[in-house]
Parts: structure tokens; C-alpha cells; sequence
């Protein structure tokens, strides 16, 4: 898809495991993500890090790395026709990675690099930033101007929570209409929005998966065009974020609610209050 098409779907789903793990893991979720595609009528990026350059622990699994991972996302592309994206760490990676990815995506933690910013913009791709759990909504138009001033308009924001507390994530669900305001699709994160990262053994850290169904819902009716989820076939086995990750073989039902919400939430008549 041209970033111009990506743009324009709605609503549209951002998924795949967190980490890339191998060629027959990230096909065996591509070919159900591209089953859910057909069946629901719903544009699906193949998501897949093949870095996880920010994990908290050194024992964490830090990805199969930039070699591997953008084969295993090229051939996830050639074999589905799925696009896809993964997240991109360093500015010396981004010329290779664009040669691949249809959204380049940047982590949370880097929402305010400004050189990689820049290098994202000038490949002309779709740029997906995850605010930090740092940021407001409201100062992460300073990250859109600075995608904006290298000439790239194809910019998705998504909101995975602020951390609050010992570690706990919480989602204010008015930060989704401050980045409404930014004039950009809007992306939130169900799976990373339940991290509580203070409940720490190694890895993973802890959460409570129990409530993205439910998040989920409150997101859609809030307006947002995308959802992101973190899905495994069998998630306690995921070599990363394995305590989020959502079932492959619930995924249906919770992408259908969404599409559903979304609908109803697009036809209700609009308040003339801020």
C-alpha cells in the first residue's frame, strides 16, 4: 500500500507478535492476520520488531536483529501482500529499513529524537510514532513538526498510556482527542497500555491483559482510527511481552467490537462543545 492508502483507511489494524521470533512464527500470524483482513474488511499491517533496543533488563530477548529481521518481514510482505512495519532504533538503520517497511515506527522512548525523526520524514514512508510515556498528548506536536518540516506528511500518533504511579500504565482517554487535534490518524495501543512495569522478574514485566478487551472498546468509541495489538498463537510461549500478548484466536472477535464501536461512535451527531 502507498502511504497516500495507508492514510486513508479506516480503521485499519496494527499487529503481529513483539518480537520477531522466526520465519515460520511470523507467517503462521500473517496468515491469520490476512485471514481476519479478508473476513472483517479491515486494512492489516504486519507488525514484528526486529530489535528491541529498549528492554529494561539485559536478559531480556533483544530481537533477531536488523539482518534477519528485515528478511523475515520481506518475505511476510511477498508471501501475504501484507504490509508491514517494525520499530526502528537508529538513524544508521533507517535507509536499509525503508527499503522494506511501509511504516516506520518509533518507539515510545524515542518519540523526541530529532535526528531519527528527520530520517524517518525524508524516506517518505508513513511514520508511526508511539508517544513516550513521558509525553503529553499536546507536546507531541512538537515531534509532528519536526516530521512535517522534512517534507513528510504521512504521520500516525499512537497512544499507549503514561506511566503513573510505581510503574502502572494509565490511559487518559482525552489525550486521544489532543492528538485527534494534531490532524493525524490516531493508533492506540491496546496491548502496551496494560503494562504495569513495576511488577518485574526479568521478563516479562506485568500487566493486566484481562483489561484490553475493555480499553479497546473506550478507544474506539473515542474516535480512533487504528488499533494496535500485540498478538502470539500461543502467548505464553512469546519470547517477548509474553504477559500482553493477545490470542491469536481471540483476535477476531476483539478487532470485530472495534470496527463496530468505531462505526457507531462515526454516526453519532457531533457535539458543538470543545
Amino acid at each position: 500500500m502507498t502511504p497516500h492508502e495507508l492514510q486513508a483507511s479506516r480503521p485499519f489494524l496494527i499487529a503481529g507478535p513483539c518480537a520477531l521470533e522466526s520465519e515460520a512464527l511470523a507467517l503462521e500470524v500473517a496468515s491469520i492476520l490476512k485471514l481476519l483482513s479478508q473476513n472483517l474488511g479491515i486494512s492489516v499491517i504486519f507488525k514484528g520488531s526486529y530489535s528491541k533496543a529498549n528492554r529494561t533488563c539485559e536478559e531480556a530477548f533483544h530481537g533477531v536483529g536488523l539482518d534477519q529481521g528485515l528478511e523475515i518481514l520481506a518475505l511476510v510482505r511477498e508471501t501475504t501482500g501484507l504490509p508491514v512495519t517494525s520499530d526502528v532504533h537508529e538513524v544508521a538503520e533507517i535507509d536499509r529499513a525503508a527499503r522494506v517497511l511501509d511504516v516506520i515506527q518509533i518507539p515510545s522512548l524515542l518519540c523526541k529524537n530529532t535526528a531519527l525523526l528527520h530520517a524517518a520524514a525524508e524516506t517518505g514512508k508513513v511514520v508511526n510514532v508511539k508517544k513516550g510515556q513521558f509525553v503529553t498528548a499536546l507536546d507531541m506536536r512538537y515531534t509532528v513538526e519536526k516530521i512535517e518540516a522534512h517534507g513528510n506528511t504521512n504521520i500516525f500518533l499512537t497512544e499507549r498510556g503514561n506511566l503513573f504511579g510505581y510503574g502502572d500504565t494509565i490511559v487518559d482517554f482525552r489525550s486521544l482527542r489532543f492528538l485527534k487535534s494534531l490532524g493525524y490518524p490516531v493508533v492506540f495501543d491496546a496491548t502496551h497500555s496494560v503494562r504495569i512495569s513495576s511488577r518485574r522478574s526479568g521478563d516479562p514485566e506485568g500487566g493486566t491483559p484481562e483489561d484490553i478487551p475493555l480499553l479497546t472498546r473506550c478507544a474506539a468509541a473515542a474516535g480512533v482510527e487504528g488499533l494496535f495489538v500485540e498478538t502470539h498463537p500461543r502467548p505464553s510461549q512469546a519470547w517477548c511481552d509474553s504477559i500482553v500478548a493477545f490470542p491469536c484466536d481471540r483476535l477476531g472477535r476483539l478487532v470485530g467490537d472495534f470496527i463496530a464501536l468505531s462505526k457507531f461512535a462515526r454516526d453519532l451527531p457531533q457535539s458543538n462543545h470543545p
